[in-house]
């Protein structure tokens, strides 16, 4: 069988899918990416579907997006996204938004494949035409910096709920984001756009957890959050991101 090196969907963005100023909110773009994703791992046999008959789940760790424009409500935009390999435990995967004709967001992302008995990375060989064909398409480089921990007294609780889980009973990667644009000032989400957006992933968050959001603003001279997941019963990380307006 011959496999597509990579996934591109059109879609338009609904009332649903904007914020406070009528463009995307950060978590829909987030949704849409895992979706295609979603459906190009489908695609390789290596999805879902097939990795839970195996006891094996993807997990997303780290994503890195620059954006150069929001889509705005009503507007059509295609999603694109590709694998390139592994890069120690991590699975590399990449992807564009633009217009159909001109990029809107790049992104990076870094997944582990997870074995669900021993809660230890696992393997899965990929397509080698696919990662031959992918080899060297980097969307963007992949940052280097690393997430430090959020010191600040400014915070709010968010206790897990329905609202917040998927299938596999733990929060969605796309709720995070939700939390994290929570805790930012309104105004500013009413008045301008992020231009860059990363998110670390530590630990997985359940039903019933109180995650403490702990914000803190790094340069006082550009419009820069950082914004970290604490459980409150243990104090144990569960992500940390970075936002620039």
């Amino acid at each position: 069988m011959s496999y597509q090196p990579s996934w591109r969907e059109k879609f338009q963005v609904r009332s649903f899918d904007i914020g406070l100023n009528a463009m995307t909110r950060m978590s829909s773009l987030c949704g849409y990416m895992q979706e295609v994703a979603g459906r190009h791992a489908n695609h390789l046999d290596v999805g879902y579907h097939f990795m839970q008959q195996s006891g094996k789940a993807w997990v997303l760790s780290r994503l890195f997006i620059r954006i150069h424009q929001l889509p705005a409500w009503g507007q059509e935009f295609y999603v694109e996204t590709w694998p390139l390999g592994t890069e120690r435990i991590f699975y590399r995967r990449d992807y564009q938004i633009d217009d159909g004709s001109k990029v809107m967001l790049n992104a990076t992302s870094y997944w582990i494949l997870l074995d669900l008995n021993t809660r230890r990375p696992a393997f899965v060989p990929l397509d080698e035409a696919v990662i031959k064909h992918n080899q060297g398409r980097y969307s963007m480089p992949m940052p280097s910096e690393t997430f430090r921990e959020v010191v600040s007294d400014e915070w709010q609780s968010h206790q897990v709920k329905y609202s917040d889980l998927d299938q596999n009973r733990h929060v969605n990667n796309a709720r995070y984001v939700e939390w994290i644009f929570n805790v930012l000032d309104q105004d500013l989400l009413e008045k301008s756009a992020p231009t860059y957006f990363a998110i670390e992933y530590k630990h997985e968050a359940k039903a019933g957890d109180v995650v403490e959001l702990r914000t803190t603003r790094p340069d006082d001279k550009k419009p820069a959050f950082s914004v970290e997941g604490r459980f409150m019963n243990s104090n144990q990380v569960s992500f940390r991101s970075k936002i620039v307006f």
